[in-house]
C-alpha cells in the first residue's frame, strides 16, 4: 500500500477541496466548505452580563468618586476649620471622634437591614441625601455641643451609604473590587490636591461649600446606580467563621494608630511651617501610591497569604509612624513615610474588607462588612480622642511615637493568633 508524505494512509487523508460559496456560509475561509462559526459574545469577551455591568458601572465609579473626595476634604481639612472656628486641642480631638463614633453603629445598621429587607439602594439614597442635609446645617452649629451633634448626625447616614455597596461590589466583582474601589482613591487625590491652594488663597472655612458639592454629587450618583443585589436566601442562620475577634481587634489597634495622623497630622505639618499646598501635596503622594496597590493587589493575594499580608501592614505602620515622629523637618522622609500608605491603607483595606467577607456566610456579606466598618470606626474614635489628650501630655512627637506602640500591638496580635479562615467565600 502507498503511503502518502507524511506517511499516512491515503485513506486515512482528508483532502480539502475549495467548493462554491453558498448561500448558507457565513464567510470566506471555512474548511472544507463548512460554514465558519461566527464567533460569540461570549468568546470576545463581551457577554451581555460585562456590557451591562460595564454600563451600570459608572454610577457606581462615580459613587465611590464622590464618596471618597468628600473623605479627602474631611480627613486633612477639616481639623483646620475645627481650629479656626476656635476649638482647641482637646475639643479638636473629642470633636473627630464624636464624627467617627457613628461608624461603630451606621454601617452595621445600614448593613444589617440590607441584609434583611433587601432594600439596599433605598438604603443608600436615602442615606446621602440626609447626610447633605445634616451637612448644610454645620455654619450654624455653635459650640461643642451643636458642632458634635451636626457632625455626628452627618456622619451616620454618610458611613451607612457604604456597606451596601461594599458588599455587592465584593460580590459582583470579585477579585475586580480593588479596580473598582481605585476611583475612589482617585476621587481623594482630586479633592487633596485641589483643596490645599484653594483653601490657602480663600482660607479654611471655604471647605464647607465644597464639601456640599461633593456631597450633591455623591446623591446624584446613588439615583444612577442599578439595582444592588439582594442577599442570598437562606433559612439558617450562619455563625462567622472562627478567628474573627483577633482579625476585628487588629483591624481596631490599626485604626487606633491612625487617630493622630486623621486628626492632627494636618496642624502637625502646620507648626513646622508647611503651606496648605504642600499639606495637600503629601497626603496626595500617599493616596496616589494607594491607587498602585489597589490596581495590582490580585499580584499580592496570587502570591502571600492574606494573614501575612495583614501583618506586614500592621508593621510597617510602625515604621510609618516612628518616622513622621522623629523626621517633621524633613520633606524626603516624611514623602518616603507618606509613600507607604500605599500598604498601611491601601494594601490593608484590600485585604480586610477579602477576610470580611470569608468570614460571612453568603447571606450576611453586608452584615459583616458592617461588622468590619463598626470595629474601624470605634478604632478611630478611640484613636481621635486619645490623641487630643496625648498631644496635651506627650507632645506632637510623642503623640505619634504612641501610635507607632499601639500598632506594634496589633502587629503581636496577629503573630499570636491565626485570623484567615481556610475556605474561600469571596
Amino acid at each position: 500500500m502507498t503511503r502518502g508524505i507524511w506517511g499516512q494512509s491515503p485513506q486515512t487523508r482528508v483532502i480539502c477541496r475549495p467548493r462554491a460559496p453558498h448561500p448558507l456560509i457565513s464567510g470566506p475561509g471555512a474548511p472544507c466548505g463548512r460554514p465558519r462559526p461566527r464567533p460569540l459574545p461570549e468568546d470576545l469577551g463581551e457577554t451581555p452580563l460585562s456590557r451591562s455591568r460595564a454600563r451600570s458601572d459608572w454610577p457606581r465609579l462615580a459613587f465611590y468618586g464622590f464618596y471618597f473626595s468628600a473623605l479627602g476634604a474631611l480627613l486633612p481639612y477639616w481639623p483646620l476649620y475645627l481650629r479656626l472656628r476656635g476649638f482647641g486641642p482637646r475639643a479638636l480631638g473629642d470633636l473627630m471622634a464624636l464624627f467617627a463614633l457613628s461608624r461603630i453603629i451606621a454601617p452595621y445598621v445600614g448593613g444589617a437591614l440590607s441584609d434583611r429587607l433587601g432594600h439596599r439602594l433605598t438604603a443608600v439614597r436615602g442615606g446621602a441625601l440626609l447626610a447633605l442635609t445634616c451637612f448644610m446645617t454645620i455654619p450654624y452649629a455653635h459650640g461643642f455641643l451643636a458642632m458634635a451633634a451636626a457632625m455626628m448626625a452627618f456622619s451616620f447616614f454618610w458611613y451607612a451609604t457604604l456597606p451596601p455597596v461594599e458588599a455587592s461590589t465584593l460580590a459582583s466583582h470579585g477579585d475586580r473590587y480593588g479596580r473598582v474601589r481605585l476611583w475612589g482613591s482617585i476621587g481623594f487625590i482630586i479633592a487633596v490636591l485641589g483643596l490645599g491652594p484653594t483653601l490657602d488663597h480663600l482660607g479654611a472655612a471655604a471647605v464647607v461649600p465644597i464639601i456640599v458639592v461633593l456631597l450633591c454629587g455623591l446623591w446624584f450618583a446613588t439615583l444612577g446606580l442599578s439595582p444592588l443585589a439582594p442577599p442570598a436566601a437562606t433559612s439558617v442562620r450562619q455563625p462567622m467563621r472562627r478567628g474573627l475577634l483577633p482579625f476585628l481587634a487588629a483591624c481596631f489597634l490599626m485604626q487606633v494608630s491612625y487617630g493622630p495622623y486623621y486628626t492632627f497630622y494636618s496642624l502637625y505639618l502646620a507648626h513646622y511651617g508647611y503651606s496648605k499646598a504642600a499639606i495637600g501635596a503629601l497626603w496626595a503622594l500617599g493616596v496616589i501610591c494607594e491607587v498602585l496597590v489597589f490596581w495590582q493587589a490580585g499580584r499580592f493575594f496570587a502570591r502571600f497569604r492574606e494573614s501575612r499580608l495583614l501583618a506586614f501592614t500592621l508593621a510597617l505602620a510602625v515604621v510609618r509612624w516612628i518616622m513622621i515622629a522623629l523626621f517633621p523637618r524633613s520633606w524626603p522622609l516624611l514623602a518616603v513615610a507618606q509613600t507607604f500608605h500605599a500598604f498601611t491603607f491601601g494594601l490593608y483595606h484590600a485585604v480586610a474588607v477579602r477576610l470580611v467577607s470569608r468570614y460571612a456566610g453568603p447571606g450576611a456579606k453586608a452584615r459583616a462588612q458592617a461588622i468590619y466598618g463598626s470595629a474601624a470606626g470605634a478604632g478611630a474614635a478611640v484613636g481621635a480622642a486619645m490623641s487630643g489628650y496625648l498631644w496635651v501630655a506627650l507632645g506632637r512627637e510623642g503623640m505619634f511615637l504612641a501610635a507607632a506602640g499601639v500598632a506594634a500591638s496589633g502587629f503581636a496580635l496577629l503573630m499570636r493568633y491565626r485570623i484567615a479562615p481556610e475556605e474561600a467565600a469571596i
